[in-house]
């Protein structure tokens, strides 16, 4: 009986998590099919619900999660009241200072990345094959998309209906494709995120990418990043490798020189892609660098709360002034003070250090490594957290080639002794006979 829920909630969650992947890498698609005017005209009028839709799915299997793994949460029950007090606590300032529109939009931006970590774990190794195998679609469709988006041209895509400044932007002139995201800048994230996550397998010793699939989803990757020209997507893949290399004190002279070299070579492609295209104003640097001068001055200790800065202000329910960052550091010490900044700095150096040791006799960190130096390199520029389709992107490919058994030459289904995140508790995935035919060496 407890195998046949364990099942039932699989497949429901592999079903979920694919359908809330399209609602955030594809809502420009939507829009096109007409899915998300039937949405609206079903809820009278309320275009956005579909989008709702996608967070509601994720917090529905993050509340079946705890309730099947109460028996960990309840042993964990420090950390986990701390962290329901911080919640409480930065909701009520954010109630306070802008209103509740605006710090429940903030409370579903900063939460659902940390709900999709929870739910993919619990999952199986089978299943984050699958929602590979989605992003891979998905990614390849945008990359189709951009490509035809800049045959077609921005004035004829403003003629069908594209919205300028939003999904039609020029930035230092150039064109700046959307793909089937809402703006470029998502289009980058999730190129920039995909192309990390197949780069951290290639440098995981056991765990290189076989599927041809994902080969197809990379190139089309490598092709959205450079058509969004979104200098983060490249900042996040470049920083990464670079990360994953550096950082690896995996065995094997050789190895490491190969994938120094692979690194250098990404990030000496992406320059030149820019370069090509004419993407290498700085410009929009300069603009950050003025804006973060003034954002920290007068900043309370313990932030003005959720939503106080970054997209919820930008949000069409928002109830106070708009706050570009374009520095998730930043936006932290705005949403939640200098010391929570503070101590999230200090955390992403404790466990950079915690998994290059790791990776000395577990080849399993690399991806994570991959994953959090590519985090915070592109968070220097952008609040990466905030993209919802690059983050899942980035959670997918980290969970499948960190949970994975080490004892196989490719990930498993269903890993007996997961790769333990320093102080942070693991879920138990559900175990699974590895697809038929799926290679292995």
């Amino acid at each position: 009986m407890k195998a046949k829920r364990r099942v039932t909630f699989s497949v429901a969650a592999t079903i979920g998590l694919a359908y809330v992947a399209v609602v955030l890498a594809a809502p420009l698609g939507l829009w096109l099919l007409g899915i998300q005017a039937a949405a609206g005209w079903i809820f009278g009028g309320r275009e956005y619900v579909l989008s709702l839709s996608g967070a509601a799915v994720v917090c529905v299997l993050f509340a079946i999660v705890v309730i099947r793994h109460r028996a960990l949460v309840l042993r964990w029950w420090r950390p986990v009241a701390a962290a329901c007090a911080a919640v409480v606590l930065w909701t009520v300032l954010g109630l306070a200072h802008h209103g509740i529109a605006q710090t429940v939009v903030g409370l579903r931006i900063t939460l659902l990345p940390l709900a999709l970590i929870a739910v993919m774990a619990a999952l199986g190794q089978r299943e984050r094959r699958i929602l590979v195998d989605v992003m891979s679609w998905l990614v390849i469709a945008n990359g189709l998309a951009a490509v035809a988006e800049l045959i077609i041209g921005p004035a004829r895509l403003v003629e069908w209906g594209f919205e300028e400044d939003r999904a039609i932007r020029y930035i230092d002139g150039v064109f700046r494709a959307p793909g089937l995201t809402e703006f470029n800048a998502e289009l980058g994230m999730l190129a920039g995120a995909y192309l990390l996550g197949y780069i951290a397998l290639w440098l995981t010793a056991g765990a290189h990418p076989h599927r041809r699939l994902w080969h197809a989803g990379a190139i089309a990757a490598a092709v959205a990043l450079a058509l969004s020209t979104s200098r983060s997507g490249a900042l996040l893949v470049v920083g990464g490798a670079l990360g994953a290399v550096l950082l690896n004190r995996s065995p094997g002279r050789v190895r490491r020189r190969i994938s120094l070299v692979l690194a250098i070579v990404i990030a000496a492609g992406v320059a030149a892609g820019f370069a090509v295209l004419g993407a290498t104003g700085a410009s929009s640097l300069r603009q950050r660098l003025d804006v973060w001068a003034g954002l920290l001055d007068g900043v309370p200790l313990l932030g003005s709360g959720f939503g106080s800065a970054g997209a919820a202000t930008t949000s069409r329910i928002s109830g106070g002034p708009q706050v570009f960052v374009d520095n998730y550091f930043i936006s932290v010490a705005l949403q939640f003070g200098p010391i929570a900044a503070i101590a999230l700095l200090g955390w992403l150096g404790y466990l950079l250090v915690r998994l290059a040791r790791r990776s000395a006799t577990d080849p399993r960190a690399v991806p994570l490594l991959a994953g959090l130096t590519g985090l915070a390199c592109a968070s220097l520029v952008v609040e990466t957290w905030e993209y919802g389709a690059g983050m899942m992107c980035l959670i997918v490919f980290a969970l499948y080639g960190s949970l994975r058994d080490p004892g196989t030459s490719t990930p498993s289904a269903g890993s007996a002794r997961p790769l333990r995140m320093p102080g942070v508790p693991s879920l138990p995935g559900r175990r699974s006979r590895p697809p038929a035919g799926e290679p292995v060496g």
